[in-house]
């Protein structure tokens, strides 16, 4: 088949989704599909350099590279026109954050018929704006952590008074841990919520879970092995999560078969009452009482070296290569 793998985009996690496009990329092709990579908000030496050709290349090239983040928006739907031309079997999404996890880009791609892997446009909204996806959890008698939203940086002030620390501050619809804090007294909230503002128009203020960082891959409507995570440092954040060597994995963690099944099933129904497909990646927090709390569901997680969901794959015996193969045959059947 000939496969686009959709990789980089105008996000804060374009770095890393370019090295999940490029690990994909390379599965694609060791299982003998025809892959083309396009990065919807690249240059056009951006672009060529992702293929070694300028064939993937329409429209008009800004002169001046400094003024370059401010152009990556208005690259998108430019770039995005030329998968249509390529006529491709599939769109292999592999961007995460912003537009092309938002459900923006599958809708555009909904809107040119062309089918691609993972959830669809409603889903993906959902999932990403967090304040949504915990209003649909908490209907479906889910458990997630007490938290507010702010939609302006003023109404911390009044918040204040009425929580005990620590407090999680972060954007409502980032991932990667973008622009995320915990805060551990009332000083350092004021910083925490610009911090966050800065990546969101709102933002989440949660109750801090103390315990364990586990999460639970979906693949197929059937969760995978639970994986808990060890950051060096205690957060999770986003050097711990791509860098190598930041962070410990127990796979399958070592949990009560119980607490195990528990967390299987509570990922499968959040990934199934969002309308989620194909794949998906369910985190949660272990309390010290071994009571879970769900953070938020990926509907594009990582496949980078130090992601989850292959470390997962991997302990139900499947491998990278296949794993990337089921996504593919799982999108086909949309």
């Amino acid at each position: 088949m000939k496969i686009i793998v959709l990789m980089g985009g105008d996000s804060a996690e374009r770095e890393v989704s370019l090295v999940s496009g490029d690990q994909i990329a390379r599965a694609l092709t060791a299982n003998g599909h025809e892959v083309i990579k396009i990065d919807p908000s690249a240059t056009k030496d951006e672009q060529t350099a992702l293929n070694a050709t300028e064939e993937h290349w329409i429209g008009i090239q800004y002169p001046e590279f400094d003024f370059l983040p401010l152009h990556r928006g208005s690259l998108y739907l430019k770039n995005l026109l030329i998968i249509k031309r390529l006529k491709p079997d599939l769109v292999f999404i592999a961007l995460h954050g912003g537009k092309g996890e938002n459900g923006i880009v599958q809708g555009m791609l909904d809107a040119a018929d062309i089918p691609y892997t993972g959830s669809g446009r409603l889903a993906s909204t959902l999932a990403m704006e967090k304040d949504i996806s915990k209003f649909f959890f908490r209907k479906a008698n889910l458990p997630v952590p007490r938290g507010q939203v702010l939609d302006r940086p003023q109404a911390s002030r009044r918040y204040l008074k009425k929580i005990t620390f620590p407090q999680v501050v972060k954007p409502n619809d980032q991932g990667s841990t973008i622009g995320l804090s915990i805060v551990d007294n009332p000083k350092d909230m004021e910083k925490a919520i610009g911090l966050a503002f800065r990546y969101s128009s709102k933002v989440i203020v949660e109750e801090y879970i103390a315990g364990r960082e586990v999460t639970v891959a979906i693949l197929k409507q059937r969760p995978f092995p639970v994986v808990e995570i060890r950051p060096k440092h205690g957060l999770y954040d986003y050097e711990c999560k791509y860098k190598e060597g930041m962070s410990a994995y127990q796979v399958p963690a070592e949990l009560d078969e119980t607490v195990t099944h528990k967390l299987q099933q509570l990922a499968l129904k959040a990934h199934t009452v969002l309308g989620c497909r194909g794949y998906s990646r369910v985190d949660f927090r272990l309390d010290e009482n071994n009571q879970p709390f769900i953070l938020e569901v990926n509907t594009l997680p990582g496949m980078t070296g130090t992601s989850l969901v292959p470390k997962a794959a991997g302990a139900a015996g499947m491998n990278f290569n296949s794993l990337v193969e089921t996504i593919v045959e799982e999108a086909l059947k949309k």
